[in-house]
């Protein structure tokens, strides 16, 4: 039997550099290199996680079979057992992975909800054919528009389901929902929304490492951005220019036309993963799903009598489709920021409290849970993100008695409010960037 190596957490820290990737696991240590490649969440989550104990992210974004199945595979020893989490496991710690493990039973999906759901779909999406295709009314065409702004909300929110594996949790099923869902019916690459959206939720609201919050330069939602950032997402440095401080200097002005005119750049970014993926039954799919997209919008747009109403159907359905941006970034935008990974940031309870720190639940009835789509319960969302959209109020629940019993702060605001706190926080960051001389502009594009 081969002799068990055991190794000290700072051994582990020092392979955390690309092709290098060693993670623990419930005191396990595991050599992810040659994995990360052919890894279905893409390579960047081990990227990101390496060098770090990832047990609480690993058991959020896996199934309790791959932890028996595939991990053992690459196990190359276990952490020296004075250095094994569970000695030092705070009370927090031990009442969360209760929970944790109570909603792990709760993951099987009501396919009536999304059967009721398509239906509903289907039913929007006929309203708006039978606008463009049989009417030659103005104002049916533009209510056209505004039903086909909902239509692409609400087949984003499936894509998100499906790239969290949500809905069957069968990866490959998943994966084809959402080419149908993000592809072919939105125009959206549901593998781009996959890397950074997973990238997102591992390192949330991460100066250097969050591409969720990396929108220079046109907008900044805090100071840190000041100093010229290197992403590590996009691989090259945020430089806040001259550029960057006009817009910024406005953004609480700008924020909603931003919000409004952003699908035109994830058109961009969707060409840009496709084209960049090695040959292969991934890349198939998304060029086959986008040019589906694009044949079946051109064509339905060649029914409308004039330019005018061309530009009309195009830009305000366009546009309206910019509250789903919105909705995304109401939950992160004004919350804590911080440089560097959570997990040096946040030295206790890490996995747990970075993401209260930084997520914000919206608060509604209901009966508005269908235009939300599940964005309203972020924490819940980011803490358990397989669990299905209609099992997350049972989840806030939860997760709420848990943060009341530790007194851990939990931010929870209604849609209105939560829309002053954004455009408060855009605007003090807006009037800094107002005050920033000249003179000391050599020092602001230094790399941070």
């Amino acid at each position: 039997m081969k002799q068990m190596k055991y190794y000290s957490r700072s051994e582990v820290k020092q392979h955390n550099s690309e092709g290098d990737y060693w993670v623990i696991v419930d005191g396990g240590v595991y050599d992810l290199s040659r994995w990360a490649p052919y890894h279905p969440g893409g390579e960047l989550p081990i990227r990101y996680m390496a060098g770090h104990d990832c047990t609480d992210v690993f058991k959020a974004f896996h199934l309790p079979s791959v932890t028996e199945k595939k991990l053992p595979a690459f196990k190359i020893g276990e952490i020296r057992d004075e250095c094994k989490p569970c000695i030092n496991e705070s009370a927090l710690d031990q009442d969360f992975r209760k929970v944790r493990d109570e909603l792990d039973g709760r993951l099987d999906t009501d396919y009536w909800f999304y059967v009721k759901h398509s239906i509903s779909l289907c039913t929007i999406f006929a309203a708006v054919m039978y606008g463009v295709v049989f009417s030659n009314n103005v104002y049916i065409q533009v209510a056209s528009s505004i039903t086909m702004a909902l239509f692409w909300q609400q087949m984003a929110f499936i894509g998100h389901d499906t790239g969290h594996t949500a809905i069957t949790h069968d990866f490959k099923m998943d994966q084809l929902i959402g080419i149908f869902a993000g592809n072919m019916t939105t125009g959206i690459s549901i593998g781009w929304w996959k890397k950074s959206h997973n990238a997102h939720h591992i390192v949330t609201n991460s100066v250097e490492f969050d591409p969720d919050i990396q929108h220079l330069p046109v907008l900044a939602i805090t100071d840190k951005f000041f100093k010229s950032v290197r992403s590590m997402y996009h691989e090259k440095t945020l430089t806040f220019n001259g550029l960057a401080k006009f817009f910024v200097s406005n953004q609480h002005w700008l924020y909603y036309l931003i919000m409004g005119l952003a699908r035109y750049n994830l058109y961009v970014q969707s060409f840009l993963l496709v084209f960049s993926l090695p040959n292969g039954r991934a890349k198939y799919l998304e060029c086959l799903g986008l040019a589906f997209f694009w044949t079946w919008y051109i064509y339905l747009c060649s029914f409308l009598p004039c330019w005018t109403s061309l530009f009309i159907f195009v830009f305000v359905a366009h546009f309206l489709a910019g509250v789903l941006h919105i909705q995304i970034t109401l939950s992160h935008f004004s919350m804590k920021t911080y440089h560097g990974h959570p997990m040096d940031a946040f030295k206790d309870s890490e996995f747990l409290l970075s993401q209260l720190a930084t997520t914000m639940d919206i608060e509604c009835h209901p009966w508005l849970d269908f235009i939300h789509g599940g964005l309203q319960f972020q924490i819940e969302h980011h803490l358990f993100p397989r669990l299905p959209r209609h099992r997350l109020r049972e989840a806030k629940a939860k997760i709420q008695a848990l943060c009341k019993k530790h007194n851990v702060p939990y931010r929870s605001k209604t849609f209105y409010e939560a829309n002053l706190e954004i455009i408060e926080q855009l605007k003090e960051t807006a009037l800094k960037a107002q005050c920033i001389s000249p003179l000391i502009w050599d020092g602001i594009n230094a790399i941070g």
